[in-house]
């Protein structure tokens, strides 16, 4: 197949002295099926693996290559949520195949770096593939950070907001940070096992000499990823129960003062029932003023019960 045709399913093919990396945007039927026939020895099961629905992080070893696939968040700035994007990668001796859905940043950069003729591979060693491995998970953990501390900006502000107001765009805030919280978690949830089996499995048939130590480094990332994750699940829970029980206290509040209300009209509507009956010998009724004594005695009533509420810190 020509590389024009190539270019058009998204599949890009770069050179390297050391490495040759195929890289597939927005896997298709189609672009797979020129995978199997570039890469005859890719099993059918992960070429299918490549395509939607999302996968679950995993490493599987084959004869030929490492199959491994892993989950990145990637931010939507439009509705301020957290996606997952999935990276698919055919890990060789000699090449490097990738299948994602074109939303990974370094992917696009270590392009970049390719078609510039850069030096991608900057670390001492035969092994390019490896190397190259690292560089992009390196990048892909760095770039995690970032939309660490945009979650952790977005805790202190709800917690500054919690005690100034609480509307409706508050609660919906608070879940909507609840949610990307727990989006992220799934999706760095497999890293650290995924990296750690790559490193049992890679020396089997790539070169991993001197590079234990950077692929540690990367599983040193996960677990400071994962710590972060886990002290925002922490915060953003203890907001949200602050936020209930606010809203609790809100309620009883207003609870308690219609209930006040309801018990000094109570008293007042029953005097005025009283002199509403049409006894024979009414007190008070058909005196000069009678209305006057009527309504102060009813005022009365209200000031007595008002001020019996208060002794009791009701009110």
């Amino acid at each position: 197949m020509s590389e024009i045709k190539k270019e058009k399913i998204g599949l890009t093919t770069y050179k390297h002295p050391d490495l040759t990396w195929v890289n597939v945007t927005n896997a298709t039927p189609e672009s797979m099926a020129v995978l199997r026939e570039q890469f005859p020895f890719f099993m059918d099961i992960d070429l299918r693996d490549c395509l939607p629905p999302y996968q679950r992080p995993k490493l599987l070893e084959r004869d030929r290559y490492l199959f491994m696939v892993l989950q990145f968040p990637v931010f939507d700035h439009k509705n301020r949520i957290i996606e997952s994007s999935e990276l698919d990668l055919f890990i060789g001796k000699d090449f490097v195949v990738t299948s994602h859905n074109g939303k990974v940043r370094a992917l696009a950069d270590m392009a970049a770096s390719f078609e510039s003729g850069a030096n991608i591979c900057p670390l001492e060693t035969v092994n390019c593939p490896a190397n190259w491995l690292h560089t992009l998970l390196a990048s892909l953990y760095i770039s995690v950070f970032p939309m660490l501390t945009h979650i952790s900006n977005d805790i202190g502000a709800l917690e500054a907001e919690l005690f100034r107001d609480t509307n409706g765009d508050t609660v919906k805030d608070i879940l909507r940070v609840k949610s990307n919280i727990v989006d992220f978690r799934k999706i760095m949830q497999g890293h650290k096992h995924v990296i750690e089996k790559f490193m049992r499995s890679a020396p089997k048939m790539l070169n991993m000499k001197d590079l234990e130590v950077y692929y540690e480094d990367l599983v040193g990332h996960t677990k400071e990823i994962w710590d972060f994750l886990d002290n925002d699940k922490n915060t953003i829970d203890a907001v949200y129960d602050s936020y209930l029980s606010l809203i609790t206290y809100q309620a009883s509040e207003a609870s308690k003062t219609l209930t006040a209300l309801a018990f000094i009209i109570f008293p007042m509507n029953l005097v005025a029932a009283i002199f509403t009956m049409r006894a024979v010998h009414m007190p008070i009724e058909g005196l000069p003023g009678d209305f006057w004594f009527m309504l102060g005695i009813v005022g009365l009533t209200a000031v007595v019960t008002i001020g019996f509420l208060r002794r009791k810190k009701w009110l």
